[in-house]
C-alpha cells in the first residue's frame, strides 16, 4: 500500500488494490486456519474439507489476490505523469527476487498454473505499454517465474511441491 500511496491512483485503481489486498489477507487465512485443521489428520469429509480449503480455494485466493495487488501498483503507474526512474541495482534485485519467489510461492502452494495465466497477461500487458518500467520489472519477474517452473517441471517430469519431495 505505501508503494500506491507514494504512485498516487486514481480513486478505481485505490478500490482494486484494496479488493486484491482484502483477497491476499483472506486467503491466506483461509489456508492458514485449514492447514491447522488439516495437520490434526483429520479423515473422512472432514479431512477433504480442509484439505480443498487449504490447499485449493485458500492457495488460491491469496495468490489471486497477490497478482491483483500487483496488477494495481502497475495500473496505478499510469497515472503518474511520467514514467518512474528505477535504478538498475534496485531492478535487478527487484526482478530475481520477485520472480524467485513467484516460482517458490506458486510451487509449494500447487497455484502454478494461475502463476502461468498471470505471466501471459502482465508480459502482454507489458508488451502493449512499453514506456512503463513498473510494468516491465513486474512482467519480467512473473516471466522468470514461469521458466523456473519450467525449468522445474523438466527436472521432476511434473510439478511436485517442494514438500512433497521433503525438502520442506
Amino acid at each position: 500500500m505505501l508503494v500506491l500511496a507514494e504512485l498516487d491512483p486514481p480513486p478505481a485503481v485505490f478500490a482494486v488494490a484494496l479488493v486484491a489486498a482484502a483477497a491476499y489477507v483472506d486467503g491466506h487465512g483461509i489456508h492458514l486456519a485449514a492447514n491447522s485443521v488439516d495437520n490434526l489428520h483429520p479423515t473422512g469429509a472432514v479431512g477433504h474439507k480442509a484439505h480443498f480449503w487449504d490447499e485449493r480455494f485458500g492457495h488460491y485466493e491469496w495468490h489471486a489476490g497477490w497478482f491483483a495487488l500487483l496488477g494495481a501498483i502497475c495500473l496505478a503507474e499510469r497515472s503518474r505523469s511520467r514514467p518512474a526512474s528505477i535504478p538498475r541495482r534496485e531492478t535487478i534485485a527487484v526482478v530475481v527476487l520477485l520472480g524467485f519467489s513467484l516460482f517458490t510461492n506458486t510451487v509449494e502452494g500447487g497455484t502454478w498454473p494461475l502463476e502461468l495465466a498471470a505471466t501471459a497477461v502482465f508480459v502482454a500487458w507489458a508488451l502493449s505499454e512499453r514506456r512503463r518500467p513498473l510494468l516491465r520489472v513486474v512482467a519480467t519477474s512473473f516471466a522468470i517465474g514461469a521458466a523456473l517452473i519450467g525449468v522445474w517441471a523438466i527436472w521432476h517430469g511434473g510439478v511436485p511441491q517442494f514438500s512433497q519431495l521433503g525438502w520442506l
